[in-house]
């Protein structure tokens, strides 16, 4: 009974590092590509996982890596960094304010529609 308690912890474990209860899919292909990705994701730690593990036994001085812990890294090894540059954020800001202002164009003209259809 005590393995089966382990593996729903590493299965809840894996659910939130590995971003899979994170997915708001619509359709049946884009939830088998989260899926997917979800579950590369969790293989590819459970791997470094074992290997750190197997590593610690050999003699090393560290703890086995966790799984969050594996994760930080690849985000601070693998994934590239945002860009943070002022002509980079304006550009964003710009953007970002310029649809905000459309959205609201278009509410305001069904807002419009809408209130005409009805007296």
């Amino acid at each position: 009974m005590l393995y089966g308690w382990r593996t729903e912890e590493d299965f809840q474990l894996t659910k939130g590092v590995c971003g899979l209860d994170q997915g708001q899919t619509t359709c049946w292909n884009s939830w088998m590509r989260w899926t997917l990705i979800s579950m590369l994701a969790a293989a590819v730690l459970a791997i470094a996982r074992a290997r750190t593990a197997t590593m610690a036994t050999t003699g090393g001085e560290l703890a086995p890596a966790s799984g969050r812990e594996l994760l930080r890294l690849l985000r601070i090894t693998a994934l590239p960094h945002p860009r943070r540059d002022r002509d980079h954020l304006l550009h964003w800001s710009a953007w970002r304010r310029h649809h905000q202002h459309q959205a609201a164009q278009a509410h305001q003209r069904w807002n419009n529609i809408t209130a005409a259809a009805t007296t």
